[in-house]
């Protein structure tokens, strides 16, 4: 990701809390859109992220699985065991594994789905994290997107999400 792309998204946290004499300035230094959805355009990303996570706490096993699709071709999946978490926690593994995917793959424009409501308000700054172990992992999923070029992520329903929803259930079979 570029500095101007990087700083676009900074500043658009900020905005509300900015003067307007600040947002002038700012927006004579570097073209600022109204919205951080205005320079992340996903009709430009041809590549989807799908991720989800499961846990079975009574069994202290938790699993998670996620695939990256161009249109319809699986580009590639993972399901993996990641042993004794919260679903929560599986849910940000599962997302942080398939941004580093696409990293290692130097795929850098992603739209990525989570059928977490709770993770994707968290990701995009709607919620605040509260929970210790949850904050390390929304640090790090957020320092992955910082790495991407073109990134979303966005909520979708469970059903829109089978793929990814198997592939976590295998992970809690290895």
């Amino acid at each position: 990701m570029n500095n101007e792309k990087k700083l676009i998204k900074i500043l658009e946290r900020f905005r509300d809390k900015l003067s307007d004499k600040e947002i002038a300035l700012i927006d004579s230094l570097v073209k600022l859109p109204n919205t951080v959805e205005d320079s992340v355009s996903s009709s430009d990303m041809s590549y989807k992220l799908f991720t989800d996570g499961a846990s079975q706490l009574d069994r202290n096993n938790a699993g998670i699985g996620g695939l990256l699709k161009s249109g319809q071709e699986i580009v590639f999946s993972f399901a993996e065991n990641i042993g004794d978490c919260t679903n929560n926690e599986a849910e940000y593994l599962a997302l942080i594994r398939g941004i580093e995917l696409c990293i290692k793959n130097k795929i850098l424009d992603v739209e990525i789905f989570c059928d977490s409501e709770l993770i994707v308000r968290q990701v995009n700054g709607d919620y605040k994290v509260k929970n210790e172990r949850m904050i390390k992992l929304h640090a790090k999923a957020l320092d992955l997107c910082s790495m991407l070029g073109k990134w979303s992520v966005s909520h979708v329903l469970r059903d829109k999400n089978t793929e990814a929803d198997l592939l976590s259930k295998e992970g809690l079979t290895k």
